[in-house]
Protein backbone atom coordinates (compact mmCIF):
# COMPACT_ATOMS: atom_id res chain seq x y z
CA UNK A 1 0.00 0.00 0.00
CA UNK A 2 2.80 2.55 0.93
CA UNK A 3 4.45 1.58 -2.24
CA UNK A 4 1.47 2.55 -4.60
CA UNK A 5 0.77 5.72 -2.74
CA UNK A 6 4.92 6.55 -3.50
CA UNK A 7 4.48 5.78 -6.90
CA UNK A 8 1.22 6.35 -7.88
CA UNK A 9 0.34 9.77 -6.42
CA UNK A 10 3.46 11.24 -8.40
CA UNK A 11 2.79 9.20 -11.45
CA UNK A 12 -1.38 10.28 -11.54
CA UNK A 13 0.33 13.79 -11.37
CA UNK A 14 2.38 13.59 -14.14
CA UNK A 15 -0.39 11.89 -16.27
CA UNK A 16 -2.29 14.93 -15.40
CA UNK A 17 -0.25 17.24 -16.54
CA UNK A 18 0.25 16.00 -19.71
CA UNK A 19 -3.57 15.85 -20.41
CA UNK A 20 -3.91 19.22 -19.66
CA UNK A 21 -1.08 19.73 -21.96
CA UNK A 22 -2.69 17.82 -24.63
CA UNK A 23 -5.84 19.81 -24.45
CA UNK A 24 -3.93 23.07 -24.32
CA UNK A 25 -2.05 21.94 -27.94
CA UNK A 26 -6.06 21.22 -29.14
CA UNK A 27 -7.62 24.15 -28.60
CA UNK A 28 -5.13 27.01 -29.37
CA UNK A 29 -5.73 29.84 -31.75
CA UNK A 30 -3.58 30.24 -35.07
CA UNK A 31 -4.33 33.76 -34.76
CA UNK A 32 -1.58 36.63 -35.13
CA UNK A 33 -2.29 38.99 -32.47
CA UNK A 34 0.36 41.58 -33.65
CA UNK A 35 -1.26 42.09 -37.21
CA UNK A 36 -4.19 44.56 -36.77
CA UNK A 37 -7.28 44.68 -38.27
CA UNK A 38 -7.75 46.31 -42.08
CA UNK A 39 -9.18 49.98 -42.19
CA UNK A 40 -12.47 50.67 -43.80
CA UNK A 41 -14.02 52.51 -45.99
CA UNK A 42 -17.05 54.57 -45.45
CA UNK A 43 -20.07 53.06 -44.87
CA UNK A 44 -23.09 54.78 -47.11
CA UNK A 45 -26.78 54.09 -47.30
CA UNK A 46 -28.31 53.26 -50.06
CA UNK A 47 -32.13 54.45 -49.55
CA UNK A 48 -34.57 53.56 -52.11
CA UNK A 49 -38.00 55.01 -51.70
CA UNK A 50 -41.04 52.69 -52.02
CA UNK A 51 -44.45 53.78 -53.35
CA UNK A 52 -46.99 53.89 -50.86
CA UNK A 53 -49.93 51.65 -51.46
CA UNK A 54 -53.25 53.54 -51.08
CA UNK A 55 -55.89 50.79 -49.57
CA UNK A 56 -59.00 50.83 -52.50
CA UNK A 57 -62.09 51.77 -50.42
CA UNK A 58 -64.44 49.41 -49.78
CA UNK A 59 -67.38 48.52 -52.25
CA UNK A 60 -70.87 49.17 -51.51
CA UNK A 61 -72.59 46.23 -50.02
CA UNK A 62 -76.00 45.00 -51.51
CA UNK A 63 -78.70 45.49 -48.77
CA UNK A 64 -79.46 43.05 -46.51
CA UNK A 65 -82.64 41.18 -47.02
CA UNK A 66 -85.75 42.27 -45.53
CA UNK A 67 -86.83 39.82 -41.83
CA UNK A 68 -88.94 37.24 -42.59
CA UNK A 69 -91.88 37.04 -40.31
CA UNK A 70 -92.85 34.19 -39.02
CA UNK A 71 -96.01 32.68 -37.22
CA UNK A 72 -96.23 30.78 -34.03
CA UNK A 73 -98.64 28.86 -32.93
CA UNK A 74 -100.48 29.97 -29.77
CA UNK A 75 -99.12 28.30 -26.38
CA UNK A 76 -100.98 25.14 -25.76
CA UNK A 77 -101.93 23.51 -22.34
CA UNK A 78 -100.46 20.20 -23.25
CA UNK A 79 -98.10 20.39 -25.95
CA UNK A 80 -96.77 16.83 -25.72
CA UNK A 81 -97.47 14.26 -27.75
CA UNK A 82 -98.74 11.20 -26.40
CA UNK A 83 -96.53 8.18 -24.61
CA UNK A 84 -97.17 4.45 -25.34
CA UNK A 85 -95.04 2.84 -22.58
CA UNK A 86 -95.41 -0.78 -23.18
CA UNK A 87 -93.38 -3.42 -24.40
CA UNK A 88 -92.11 -3.68 -28.15
CA UNK A 89 -93.23 -6.74 -29.89
CA UNK A 90 -90.87 -9.13 -30.94
CA UNK A 91 -89.86 -10.33 -34.79
CA UNK A 92 -91.39 -13.89 -34.59
CA UNK A 93 -95.02 -13.34 -35.34
CA UNK A 94 -95.99 -14.65 -31.74
CA UNK A 95 -96.89 -11.45 -30.42
CA UNK A 96 -94.50 -12.06 -27.51
CA UNK A 97 -92.50 -8.92 -26.57
CA UNK A 98 -88.87 -8.40 -27.02
CA UNK A 99 -88.28 -7.64 -22.91
CA UNK A 100 -90.63 -9.28 -20.97
CA UNK A 101 -91.79 -7.61 -17.80
CA UNK A 102 -92.15 -10.26 -15.19
CA UNK A 103 -90.49 -8.97 -12.41
CA UNK A 104 -90.82 -5.94 -9.99
CA UNK A 105 -93.01 -3.30 -11.53
CA UNK A 106 -92.59 -0.05 -10.64
CA UNK A 107 -94.91 1.51 -7.76
CA UNK A 108 -94.61 5.30 -8.67
CA UNK A 109 -94.09 5.81 -12.19
CA UNK A 110 -94.77 9.91 -13.66
CA UNK A 111 -95.20 9.73 -17.24
CA UNK A 112 -92.30 11.14 -19.87
CA UNK A 113 -92.17 14.83 -20.23
CA UNK A 114 -91.72 15.54 -24.37
CA UNK A 115 -89.07 18.03 -24.99
CA UNK A 116 -90.83 20.88 -26.41
CA UNK A 117 -87.35 21.33 -28.59
CA UNK A 118 -87.91 17.43 -30.11
CA UNK A 119 -91.62 18.30 -30.28
CA UNK A 120 -90.70 21.00 -32.50
CA UNK A 121 -88.32 19.12 -34.83
CA UNK A 122 -90.87 16.58 -34.91
CA UNK A 123 -89.10 14.02 -33.27
CA UNK A 124 -90.26 11.01 -32.43
CA UNK A 125 -89.78 6.79 -31.88
CA UNK A 126 -88.41 4.38 -29.31
CA UNK A 127 -86.24 5.03 -26.39
CA UNK A 128 -84.57 1.60 -24.84
CA UNK A 129 -83.05 2.55 -20.87
CA UNK A 130 -81.49 -0.10 -19.27
CA UNK A 131 -81.10 0.48 -14.88
CA UNK A 132 -80.29 -1.31 -11.51
CA UNK A 133 -82.64 -0.82 -8.71
CA UNK A 134 -81.68 -0.67 -4.87
CA UNK A 135 -82.77 -2.45 -2.22
CA UNK A 136 -84.89 0.62 -1.71
CA UNK A 137 -86.21 0.37 -4.97
CA UNK A 138 -84.75 3.71 -6.14
CA UNK A 139 -83.59 3.92 -9.77
CA UNK A 140 -79.97 4.16 -10.39
CA UNK A 141 -77.55 3.91 -13.45
CA UNK A 142 -79.85 4.43 -15.54
CA UNK A 143 -78.31 4.51 -19.56
CA UNK A 144 -79.74 4.18 -22.90
CA UNK A 145 -78.68 1.14 -24.91
CA UNK A 146 -81.11 1.62 -27.98
CA UNK A 147 -82.68 4.88 -29.43
CA UNK A 148 -84.75 5.96 -32.66
CA UNK A 149 -83.70 9.78 -32.30
CA UNK A 150 -81.07 10.61 -29.36
CA UNK A 151 -82.99 14.47 -29.25
CA UNK A 152 -85.86 12.08 -26.62
CA UNK A 153 -82.40 10.43 -24.34
CA UNK A 154 -82.71 13.07 -21.66
CA UNK A 155 -86.32 12.58 -21.60
CA UNK A 156 -86.27 8.94 -21.01
CA UNK A 157 -83.38 8.67 -18.54
CA UNK A 158 -84.85 11.79 -16.17
CA UNK A 159 -88.23 10.09 -16.52
CA UNK A 160 -86.99 6.63 -15.54
CA UNK A 161 -84.64 8.19 -12.46
CA UNK A 162 -88.19 9.07 -10.77
CA UNK A 163 -89.84 5.89 -10.77
CA UNK A 164 -89.74 3.67 -7.56
CA UNK A 165 -90.16 0.11 -7.47
CA UNK A 166 -91.20 -2.37 -4.73
CA UNK A 167 -87.87 -4.55 -3.77
CA UNK A 168 -87.81 -7.79 -4.66
CA UNK A 169 -86.99 -10.13 -1.75
CA UNK A 170 -84.80 -12.29 -1.40
CA UNK A 171 -85.64 -16.24 0.47
CA UNK A 172 -84.77 -15.00 3.88
CA UNK A 173 -87.38 -11.96 2.91
CA UNK A 174 -84.47 -9.88 2.56
CA UNK A 175 -84.76 -7.05 0.25
CA UNK A 176 -82.02 -7.39 -2.67
CA UNK A 177 -80.92 -5.05 -5.60
CA UNK A 178 -82.19 -5.74 -8.96
CA UNK A 179 -79.83 -5.18 -11.93
CA UNK A 180 -79.98 -4.95 -15.73
CA UNK A 181 -83.76 -4.28 -16.04
CA UNK A 182 -85.27 -2.17 -19.18
CA UNK A 183 -88.05 -0.27 -20.18
CA UNK A 184 -88.96 0.93 -23.26
CA UNK A 185 -90.21 4.22 -24.04
CA UNK A 186 -92.27 5.28 -27.20
CA UNK A 187 -92.61 8.66 -27.69
CA UNK A 188 -95.44 9.56 -30.48
CA UNK A 189 -96.28 13.13 -31.88
CA UNK A 190 -100.07 13.92 -31.87
CA UNK A 191 -101.83 16.18 -34.17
Amino acid sequence: MFFRMIFGLPGAAIITALLFLAMGWLIRQEADVGKPTPPLGPITAQITERPIDVPTPPQKLPPSPKPVDIEHAPPQANPGGKFIIEPIKGPGGDGRPIIDFTGTQPTIRPQPTYPENCRARGAQGVVMVEFDVTAEGSVINPRVIASENSCLDRSALNTIQKWKYTPQTDGSGRPVAQRSLRQTFNYQLTE
